[in-house]
């Protein structure tokens, strides 16, 4: 009975066995089977992965170097294919020269690398690149070149045009010949004369007075002629405060060639100039004193001729007072009028009769000013609106500094004018401590955390009181542009761009020499996209 047992058992274990290895057999077939199709999709997962890697990486060299050829480019825009040109260069210098192809977007290339550079702006450059990376482990799938595109978009802010919207600059109040009234002369200081009468970078350069700011080079301004043309620069000048001897000084310049990167300020003076003059101090006889040695007339002397200019473009002029002492001082005029023009002849490029083809002529970033109550109609100021600067609406959401050197010498109140004729507020401080460690201890009001706001019958202003001394002293204003800034659309003429300085004078006694600087606070040139 027990054979019979086992008998009986034995048949049954030795099924059960055979099952499970069959089992075993076709689940390792299986498995191998399985891995075998998932080969072939993770092998094309880690080719991708590879090739996806390399993607990125030529994606970010492409993303750079359509940055570099933007920021290389857009300080070049005021030529406009010169900018384009410089963009490719860089581009090619990066690895990537264009090929024919694509000169706009959308671009459906055929062969790489295609770069595509627009001025989308009057301050903006875009350069598109576009280039292929091929399938390397890829190639599994598929062997098509893989297209990637990036794009840099820069943007300058140029240096503002500091003076008037003219082709007369300096013109004091000479409306008897019918150029335009500036109510201002340009000055310029002899070395020897210290920084405290109001020339910031002509005077202090020896003798023995010290100006750390001093330009042995004098005052620099830029001649910007839009069209061709047979034009001159001309030059005169006038009597300063003194009769006699002390009527003037000479004045010598220096014309150089156009600039041919006049968004870059370091490299304006290249080569030997167009042109260098000396004028000669006007004849005493023009400059009649009371007695006591003060001019109260502002007689001109004839206008004389720098040099002719004809090609359109930016010109770089150097001003300087040469006199070798002191006490000795400048007051001059500039103008670009058709060649051979004797009287009046000066043009605007606003208001009215405004024209785009106007010369015109602007400090490069410091423009030294005098005025004098006996320049005005009457023989008293009131209240007499000067010419600032140009602020364009790209400036839009930035800060305006306008730096004020030696300010308010007699003049009850300074105000800033907006190109809508309103009176803008502002916080002031003075940073001479700071900014140029130079004669402190006047009373100076220290560092930019001491701001200050004022008013005067309701205005915003800039006033000496007690406590406040701007004699020698440099004062800072800031004025914050709104997000919608924009400039003034009188019906029928140019936009207008120009912001003013409002001087007050209830006295008659102004005497005023001062320097201007404006300035947008931010990095001129930046990327933006």
């Amino acid at each position: 009975m027990g054979a019979d047992a086992v008998d009986a058992v034995d048949p049954v274990d030795t099924s059960v066995r055979g099952d499970a290895a069959d089992e075993e057999k076709s689940s390792a077939g299986y498995i191998m089977a399985t891995s075998a199709l998932l080969m072939i999709p993770l092998m094309i997962f880690a080719a991708l992965a590879v090739d996806v890697g390399s993607w990125y990486s030529e994606a970010a060299k492409i993303q750079r170097s359509a940055d570099a050829a933007a920021l290389a480019g857009v300080p070049l825009l005021i030529d406009e294919a010169h900018a384009i040109n410089v963009a490719l260069e860089v581009a090619a210098r990066n690895g990537y020269t264009d090929q024919p192809g694509c000169d706009t977007l959308p671009c459906t290339a055929t062969t790489y690398p295609q770069v595509v550079v627009t001025r989308v702006d009057v301050n903006q450059l875009r350069v598109d690149i576009l280039n292929s990376a091929d399938m390397i482990f890829g190639q599994v799938v598929t062997s098509e070149p893989v297209e990637i595109h990036r794009s840099g978009v820069a943007e300058f802010a140029p240096v503002v045009p500091l003076g008037n919207p003219t082709s007369m600059m300096g013109g004091g109040t000479d409306s008897a010949s019918g150029d335009y009234v500036s109510n201002y002369w340009l000055r310029a200081m002899a070395d020897c004369e210290p920084r405290a009468t109001g020339d910031f970078i002509g005077a202090g350069g020896g003798c023995p007075n010290s100006n750390p700011n001093h330009r042995d080079e004098g005052h620099t301004f830029i001649i910007d002629l839009p069209v061709d043309g047979t034009y001159e620069l001309q030059t005169r000048l006038t009597c300063a405060e003194f009769g006699g001897t002390q009527a003037n000084a000479s004045m010598r310049f220096k014309l150089f060639p156009v600039d041919t990167t006049p968004l870059n300020t370091t490299d304006d003076i290249s080569g030997s100039p167009l042109a260098e003059l000396t004028v000669d101090r006007p004849d005493t006889s023009i400059c009649p004193t009371n007695g006591s040695g003060w001019s109260p007339v502002f007689e001109p002397s004839p206008w004389v001729v720098i040099s002719p200019i004809s090609s359109a473009g930016q010109y770089v002029l150097q001003a300087k007072n040469p006199a070798p002492t002191s006490n000795v001082r400048s007051l001059y005029s500039l103008r670009v009028v058709p060649a051979g023009t004797t009287g009046s002849s000066s043009c605007s490029r606003i208001g009215p009769d405004g024209t785009s083809g106007c010369p015109n002529i602007v400090a490069k970033d410091y423009l030294t000013s005098y005025t004098h109550a006996k320049m005005f109609p009457g023989g008293t100021i009131g209240r007499a609106e000067l010419y600032l600067a140009e602020i364009e609406p790209f400036y839009a959401g930035k800060t305006l500094q306008v730096e004020l050197f030696d300010p308010a010498d007699g003049i009850d109140a300074v105000r800033i004018i907006d190109p809508s004729g309103n009176y803008v507020p502002f916080s002031w401080y003075t940073g001479d401590c700071a900014v140029y460690s130079y004669g402190c201890g006047k009373g100076d009001l220290g560092s930019k955390g001491s701001q200050i706001t004022q008013t005067c019958s309701g205005d915003p202003c800039l006033k000496q009181q007690s406590g406040y001394s701007f004699q020698d002293r440099t004062v800072f204003l800031e004025i914050p542009l709104a997000s919608d800034y924009d400039c003034a659309a009188p019906a029928g003429q140019p936009r207008d761009c120009w912001w003013k300085v409002e001087y007050e004078d209830n006295n008659s006694n102004a005497n005023e020499t001062t320097t201007w600087g404006v300035t947008i606070l931010g990095d001129p040139v930046h990327l933006i996209e």
